[in-house]
């Protein structure tokens, strides 16, 4: 199944609905025109453009990188 694939919202309006990503191209969720303020409301606004490592407030352990 490709990312690009319109599906019905999860939302519940029956609307097609895609992707929204983060700043980095990670997928968040599913939005439609019905929804997609309210979702983004609820994300922090620097998660919506690209960020590093450097922009993250804690250190990341050894144990748990990938």
């Amino acid at each position: 199944m490709s990312l690009n694939q319109i599906k019905p919202c999860p939302c519940g309006s029956g609307k097609d609905s895609q992707w929204k990503f983060d700043g980095n191209g990670i997928p968040l969720f599913r939005v439609c025109p019905d929804c997609r303020a309210s979702k983004l409301a609820k994300v922090n606004p620097c998660v919506l453009q690209p960020y590093t490592c450097a922009d993250v407030d804690c250190a990341i352990e050894e144990e748990d990188r990938w």
